[in-house]
This record gives C-alpha cells, sequence and structure tokens, in this order.
C-alpha cells in the first residue's frame, strides 16, 4: 500500500480540528484512493500541541515522496504552519522530512521520528 501521513500542527492555525479535515478531505480526496484524519495531541518545542494526522492513500503511481514534499509545502502555507512533517511509505520504503513554510526565516531542524505521529489504525 502506498500512503503519506502528514502532521498538521493546530496551534497558530486558522482552521480548528473540524474545519482543516473538512478541508482536506474535500481537496485531496478526489485525487487519492482514501483520505483519513485523526486528532491526536503532539510535542512542538517541548510543549503540547493538538495535532491533524492525516493519512492519504494514494491511487497514483505519480504521487511519490516528491509529491508529498510539495504537498507539505502547500499545506505548510494554507494553515501558516512554521513546518510540516511527512512520512511516505512507497509498499514499505520509506521517505520522511520536515518541510518549512518557504518565507520561513528562523532555525530550521530535521526531521525526528520520536516526534512524529502515525495514523493509527484503532482509536480506542
Amino acid at each position: 500500500m502506498k500512503y503519506t501521513t502528514f502532521n498538521i500542527g493546530l496551534n497558530n492555525n486558522p482552521f480548528n480540528y473540524e474545519a482543516l479535515a473538512e478541508f482536506i478531505t474535500n481537496a485531496l480526496g478526489t485525487t487519492n484512493e482514501r483520505v483519513e484524519v485523526q486528532l491526536h495531541n503532539g510535542l512542538y518545542i517541548g510543549n503540547d500541541e493538538p495535532t491533524a494526522v492525516v493519512r492519504v492513500i494514494h491511487k497514483s503511481e505519480y504521487q511519490d515522496a516528491l509529491w508529498a514534499e510539495m504537498m507539505a509545502e502547500r499545506l505548510a502555507i494554507t494553515f501558516t504552519q512554521e513546518c510540516i512533517s511527512y512520512r511516505h511509505n512507497d509498499d514499505g520504503a520509506i521517505a520522511e522530512q520536515l518541510v518549512y513554510h518557504p518565507e520561513f526565516k528562523g532555525d530550521r531542524y530535521t526531521f525526528d521520528g520520536a516526534y512524529f505521529i502515525d495514523f493509527a489504525d484503532e482509536v480506542n
């Protein structure tokens, strides 16, 4: 299965969780097999941050790691985030990155999987 998971922080985001989930589903749902969104608690610079975990199940061979990187940048712009992390799984081949808003001028960090929130197939 080929899919991409994005972590999108909700602090300083013009969308609340419900609006973000609806926007993402409408924007990505027509060109992908399935779009799923969950709300989780994450960490950002040592502080708790509600985080939308978005999993996009792909149906096109062209939706690759480059697609995921470009989409993360577009999402950072749309949701006014400093950066958005993604993990792209192409049948076991993993690409992961922290993608910054193109106008961000602060300190930049590299992707750290310890802070990445995977989509939970089962939620209690």
